[in-house]
């Protein structure tokens, strides 16, 4: 824990503000975590129409989260904000820097927002919040699933045909063409006529999956090389590392699930993790535990406790906001 300097205790109205701001916000990740009893939506109520602080709280979390589009009561056409703020401001940091200060919630207002929705990728084409799926076809006939917290930047004019992933994961079905489709991800560059691909880029992943038949794909300087059905290719430690998967348990996600053979437990977090609107911690000491099973991506909470019950770990839990992963009492104990 670091160290920071008391702030000046508050009182009065001063004080009440600061803990309606915080009750909005755990009810915003109460709301969004998927599983809202009628009792909790009930309470929620009351505790709204409890103080008229707690609704200018609420508001105001609702009106500054707006341009990333979480939920509003203004019913404003989808889009108006976000093309105004990309009017007023071109850099994504002003963006965020912006979206803090509506909130007032300075840098720990940034971090709340961000879990909701990737704000340094506000201003691309096409962002979705997190635990969101969606799905867009371009003017090529090529259609793109995008991933929860995915932001992509596409490019379809006339002879040219591609797109540029900045953060996430896509399922990209090429429409048959002799112009290749190109997508480009950092480092990674697939063109393909026709098929369908699967590329990931986040922290700490930058992943191609041919799922129907073949492109061409290259990291970097390096010369291109076939990617087909089954094939994964992830740049680890700098160089390509191929591999053999199965494309139904690879894109299982599009059914709301993770399928786990044999999987560290740290990639079974990592599927989780755009789902879950909060921060899971992983202790390194059991990142590397190998575990099996299907989990729920859109119960992220739930899969979580299955995955530490199973494996004997400890799992703590604030708020439904913050879990800490690590190792179990008898593994502590030995």
């Amino acid at each position: 824990m670091t160290a920071s300097r008391r702030k000046p205790a508050m009182t009065g109205p001063a004080r009440r503000d600061d803990q309606s701001v915080e009750a909005a916000i755990n009810w915003m990740v109460e709301l969004c975590s998927g599983a809202v009893s009628n009792r909790q939506r009930r309470a929620f109520t009351d505790w709204l129409a409890a103080d008229p602080s707690h609704e200018e709280a609420w508001v105001r979390l609702q009106e500054g989260l707006m341009p990333c589009g979480v939920a509003s009561r203004q019913g404003l056409p989808s889009g108006r904000l976000t093309r105004g703020l990309a009017e007023r401001r071109t850099d994504r940091r002003s963006v965020v820097a912006g979206l803090a200060a509506m909130l007032g919630f300075g840098a720990a207002g940034a971090v709340v927002a961000n879990r909701f929705v990737p704000l340094g990728d506000l201003l691309a084409d096409h962002v979705t919040r997190t635990g969101e799926q969606g799905s867009i076809r371009l003017a090529d006939g090529s259609e793109v699933v995008l991933a929860p917290r995915t932001a992509l930047d596409v490019d379809v004019a006339q002879g040219r045909r591609g797109m540029r992933l900045v953060e996430g994961e896509v399922i990209l079905r090429v429409a048959e063409h002799a112009d290749p489709f190109r997508l480009e991800a950092g480092p990674l560059r697939l063109a393909a006529e026709a098929g369908s691909y699967m590329v990931e880029r986040r922290a700490g992943a930058l992943v191609a999956t041919g799922l129907l038949g073949t492109g061409r794909l290259a990291f970097g300087a390096a010369s291109d090389a076939p990617i087909g059905r089954g094939e994964r290719v992830a740049l680890e430690q700098g160089r390509p590392q191929r591999q053999t998967v199965d494309v139904a348990d690879a894109t299982a996600w599009l059914d709301g699930v993770v399928v786990a053979t044999d999987r560290p437990v740290a990639a079974i977090v990592h599927a989780l993790r755009p789902y879950f609107a909060g921060v899971i911690r992983l202790d390194p000491a059991v990142a590397e535990i190998r575990a099996t099973g299907v989990f729920p991506l859109r119960r992220p909470h739930e899969a979580l406790e299955v995955l530490a019950a199973s494996l004997d770990l400890s799992m703590t839990s604030v708020a439904h906001y913050w879990i800490t992963i690590g190792p179990g009492a008898g593994s502590r104990a030995g």
